[in-house]
């Protein structure tokens, strides 16, 4: 991986755009993540709301101009979409036990 070049692509890279680049792929990653664990709760409203923004959420993906420097491939849309998923793997939890303690 080229790091001098990575470095350089971020000096020149516009702070506001980075900032939108890691918080639109954190909730990418997070919005992918809560699904799984409602399914294997079988939280049926939960998987249907989740399956909704996941869907909403790579339409907006999936329709942005691609990537095409290091410093987004290898930085911007990994890392933030690695962490987002994790953090939506705990937050189903917590949002798990309050759907069941709400259900029943």
């Amino acid at each position: 991986m080229p790091t001098k070049k990575i470095r350089q692509e971020f000096k020149e890279a516009d702070p506001r755009e980075v900032r939108t680049a890691i918080i639109e792929n954190f909730f990418f990653g997070l919005s992918g993540a809560i699904i799984v664990p409602f399914i294997a709760l079988r939280i049926d409203i939960a998987v249907l709301c989740g399956y909704l923004i996941h869907y909403f959420y790579i339409s907006k993906v999936i329709n942005r101009p691609k990537y095409v420097t290091s410093l987004a491939k290898f930085i911007l849309f990994p890392i933030p979409t690695a962490f987002g998923g994790f953090v939506g793997y705990k937050l189903a939890y917590f949002i798990s036990q309050y759907l069941t303690a709400y259900i029943q």
